[in-house]
């Protein structure tokens, strides 16, 4: 797949479905299905949560270093957002959540799909893989709900 940003927004779009798809899917007992014990016992419900602050964070990196900023302050301690994050949002419906999501995801593949080629190939700082193209943060963006929709998957 071509790394322009029309493949980029293709591929989050394409995501992105995929994500509401498999969480519309869940019965009432699966959203209660444990799937990282080691994160405080996060559920299905946890995981959309997590799902939802990816998102709004992901588009506010991405922006950051769209618009000229450097990405994630050296100090940014992702395991710990990600945490106070989820005990947040989790409190919101799953309804609610997959609202937010989708919303999100729209404004992310908006974004990415105006990107020019230079545009996608400056350089920030992400939490995760450190000082990488944008294209790069993109890419992960989407690789990262892959990685945890697999698990999750394996615990249905």
């Amino acid at each position: 797949m071509p790394d322009d940003a029309e493949a980029l927004a293709d591929r989050l779009r394409e995501e992105g479905s995929r994500v509401v798809k498999f969480f519309n899917q869940l019965s009432p007992e699966q959203w209660k299905v444990v799937i990282y014990p080691q994160q405080s016992d996060w559920t299905m419900h946890h995981l959309l949560a997590h799902f939802v602050s990816a998102e709004v964070g992901r588009q506010e990196l991405v922006e950051n270093v769209y618009n000229g900023g450097e990405g994630a302050p050296q100090q940014f301690d992702i395991d710990r957002f990600n945490q106070t994050e989820v005990e947040r949002l989790s409190k919101q419906s799953s309804q609610d959540l997959l609202r937010s999501f989708t919303q999100g995801r729209a404004k992310l593949v908006e974004m990415v799909g105006s990107m020019s080629d230079q545009e996608l190939s400056q350089v920030g700082r992400d939490p995760y893989l450190g000082q990488v193209a944008l294209i790069e943060m993109i890419k992960l963006t989407y690789l990262h709900l892959q990685i945890h929709l697999r698990d999750a998957r394996r615990c249905l």
